[in-house]
Parts: C-alpha cells; sequence; structure tokens
C-alpha cells in the first residue's frame, strides 16, 4: 500500500498508532474548520447536539468549553471513540456509522460533521437518518472541503468519494444553504430539518 493510500485510509477510519497521529494532525489543520461550523450552529447552553464522525472529540471539547450543552459523538472507529470517551468526561460516544444510528427520533437539537462526508457510503441514506435524529427545525452543520480541493491533494485520490452541489443540495425534508469559508477552499452546507410532515 503507497503512503498516501495508508494516510487516506486513516483519515477515513483512524486505528492504531497512526490513527492517533492522523487524528493529532486533522485536530490542528481542521481548526478553522470547527471554528466556522461552531459559528454556524450557533448553539444555546440548553442544545443536545451530535457530532458525526467525532474522531477524539476534539471539536465536542471546544464547544464545551464554549457554550454547554449535552453532546454526543458517533465514529466508526474503536479507537477514536475510546479516546474520544477519555477526553470527554461526561458525553455520550458510540462507535457506529452515519446511516444507521442507534439514537432515537428527534433526539437532537443540532448536529455536525466534519471531513467526513468523502466517506460515507450512501449519502442519500445518511441524510435521511441525520434528518431522523434531528428535532423539527432542527440545524445540520455539514463542513468539507471543495472538489477543487480535494483534486489538489494527493492522499484524496485513495476513497474520497466528490459529491456536486446539488447532490448535496437536495434531500427530503431540509432546507440547505451552502456558506463558502477559507476563500473558497471549504464549504459548510447548512441544513434545516422541516417539521414530521415533511416525512
Amino acid at each position: 500500500m503507497s503512503l498516501n493510500a495508508y494516510i487516506a485510509r486513516q483519515l477515513g477510519s483512524p486505528a492504531g498508532l497512526g490513527g492517533k497521529l492522523v487524528a493529532s494532525v486533522m485536530n490542528r489543520q481542521n481548526r478553522p474548520l470547527y471554528d466556522e461550523t461552531i459559528r454556524l450552529l450557533s448553539l444555546s447552553a440548553s442544545d443536545s447536539v451530535l457530532d458525526i464522525g467525532c474522531g477524539n472529540g476534539y471539536a465536542l471539547r471546544l464547544l464545551e468549553r464554549q457554550c454547554g450543552g449535552r453532546f454526543s459523538g458517533i465514529d466508526p472507529s474503536v479507537s477514536m471513540v475510546r479516546a474520544a470517551s477519555r477526553r470527554n468526561k461526561g458525553m455520550t460516544f458510540v462507535c457506529e456509522g452515519a446511516s444507521a444510528m442507534s439514537f432515537a427520533d428527534g433526539a437532537f437539537d443540532k448536529a455536525f460533521s466534519i471531513n467526513t462526508v468523502y466517506f460515507w457510503d450512501d449519502l442519500r441514506k445518511t441524510m435521511a437518518e441525520i434528518r431522523r435524529v434531528l428535532k423539527p427545525g432542527g440545524l445540520f452543520v455539514n463542513t468539507f472541503y471543495t472538489n477543487e480541493t480535494l483534486d489538489r491533494l494527493s492522499h484524496t485520490q485513495f476513497g474520497y468519494k466528490r459529491y456536486t452541489t446539488e447532490e448535496l443540495s437536495n434531500h427530503a425534508g431540509f432546507s440547505a444553504k451552502a456558506v463558502p469559508i477559507l476563500n473558497g477552499a471549504a464549504c459548510c452546507f447548512v441544513y434545516q430539518r422541516q417539521g414530521w410532515e415533511s416525512l
């Protein structure tokens, strides 16, 4: 396996020593994305919040320090869920994917995902599941690097899915708005969940 393929695999599902190193690097490089996502979530201390693809829980720790709230995270990596649980006492972490979550309908006021959409097996199924676990009126912020940015990076040629703006915009039960960030290198899609009747 080439180095770039290894890096891509670790970014998709970090594991072992390599996963720990990748997670640490991701936290530093993604900090501007975390800050923009937190701003767009407009959190209050009463919100219940889900981090989809939480890694080692770094972003949730930032959120807790800034505004409080009730926080949960999911990640397909066992080692990342363990690390997140150690880092963030009192939060709930589950090792699972986003397309079939164990949470109840309407469990969260807000949800977010940073740099994980590339690794979703089924965009429509995952968006439907996110809609299910959000309360009516709830927000989901999906933050990621644009296809143009991904195309300039060597490791993203291995296992990274690319979606068009149309594919990201049109999902039943959501209204969506694209917010370019980092001078257009990345984007936040802000989705608002419509009422139960929209299902």
